[in-house]
């Protein structure tokens, strides 16, 4: 560790948060004011909307315009129509950002009608917000290096700078500068969080690398309180994470990695599945945790899956899942991973077909695609919706389940 900061302290990310007044959608510019407006509370009817800034006209019909479908800017793409249920098929509700040219949206969550992604491969990286409507995109935080792992909770957004080795703070609106939180030795990478506490993973050497210094870390609400010797573990590579009430679950991302449980009053850990190749995501529901395994490089011809087991460790682990149900086996190189206990299906971004794809938790039944083309990495649900990244557009998008 080199040193931690708390919520509070004057000694702050040397990048100041800027809070969008427009943003560019489609063909025109969106004004704040009025990007998610349905109609009356801006001087415009009902269903209708000002989205080109011209105080004149109000010259959006919201429930029926397929490149403002419900909000400003929020596209219906592959031709879906729109009506006042939204568009038939996808929506793309933001694009373009940090940069037209590099935008790479990289992982996302969903927060109190807001969805909340990280952008960006190098030093002009960001964190960027939006309604789950669409409209306007804010702006949070640039000049990250590497934003990677994203959480919401009402003390701020937390997001590790994978490059810089760092977990970052802002509040919601993007109204102060960025804070270090935790500024590390190693790679910071997944980032979960509850209205408690907010956890990261860490990594000590390359990806899939054990080595000391590896951990789980924590950091108690709402003063901020870092525990970076909450779970060391020096024989493991941790990656991505997903909380409940009582534990931390964590994937360790080694040739033959592991899918672990911690707990969070003690920091004692399970080993709930091992002999896992390469896993990457993971998630959990009532029951259940779930994650992607995604063999990569030399290993690439392991086989790709999604897996689940229960929480408890009581039994082993199943596919949900495999490359060999596909009919492109060769390319399936599954990604990011979704679940909630309202859902009966397990939802998961496949960068290799590319596909956003849903299959029922048990296995049984057909596998869905929801999506096909372009590079999906993030995935989150909410509201009867699933959300997702697309990494080489920039791009964030929504279907109905």
């Amino acid at each position: 560790m080199r040193q931690a900061f708390g919520i509070g302290s004057i000694l702050c990310v040397a990048i100041m948060a800027a809070a969008a007044c427009t943003s560019v959608l489609g063909d025109f510019t969106v004004s704040e004011a009025s990007a998610t407006s349905t109609g009356g509370g801006d001087g415009c009817a009902a269903g209708t909307a000002d989205c080109d800034g011209n105080p004149d006209d109000c010259e959006v019909n919201l429930l029926d315009d397929p490149q403002n479908c419900g909000a400003c800017g929020a596209v219906c793409l592959d031709g879906g129509r729109c009506s006042a249920t939204g568009c038939s098929g996808v929506t793309e509700i933001a694009r373009g950002f940090p940069t037209i040219e590099a935008p790479n949206a990289n992982l996302l969550t969903v927060y109190q009608g807001e969805v909340y992604w990280t952008a960006g491969e190098g030093t002009d990286g960001s964190v960027q917000k939006v309604s789950v409507l669409g409209g306007a995109v804010t702006t949070l935080a640039v000049g990250q290096n590497a934003p990677y792992g994203i959480a919401v909770n009402q003390h701020g957004v937390f997001w590790s700078n994978l490059n810089d080795k760092d977990v970052l703070t802002v509040d919601r609106n993007g109204a102060r500068t960025p804070e270090v939180l935790f500024d590390s030795d190693f790679a910071t990478l997944g980032v979960a969080a509850d209205e408690d506490a907010v956890f990261w993973a860490q990594r000590a050497a390359g990806i899939g690398t054990p080595g000391e210094g590896s951990l789980i870390g924590k950091i108690t609400m709402p003063d901020a309180e870092v525990d970076d010797e909450f779970h060391e573990d020096n024989n493991v590579s941790p990656h991505l994470i997903a909380i409940d009430r009582e534990h931390v679950y964590w994937v360790d991302r080694s040739l033959r990695g592991s899918v672990n449980r911690t707990q969070r009053a003690t920091g004692d850990t399970q080993r709930l599945a091992r002999e896992q190749p390469f896993p990457y995501a993971i998630a959990v529901d009532d029951d259940h945790v779930y994650w992607t395994n995604s063999p990569r490089g030399d290993h690439a011809g392991e086989l790709s899956a999604v897996m689940r087991a229960p929480k408890d460790g009581s039994e082993n682990a199943a596919a949900v899942w495999t490359a060999i149900e596909d009919d492109d086996v060769a390319h399936a190189s599954p990604d990011c991973i979704a679940v909630d206990g309202s859902d009966e299906f397990v939802y998961w971004t496949d960068q290799g077909s590319p596909r956003v794809m849903r299959k029922r938790k048990d296995g049984t039944g057909r596998t869905r695609p929801l999506y096909e083309g372009g590079t999906p990495r993030g995935i989150a649900l909410a509201g009867g919706f699933v959300f997702w990244a697309d990494e080489s557009s920039g791009t964030i998008r929504k279907r109905a389940r």
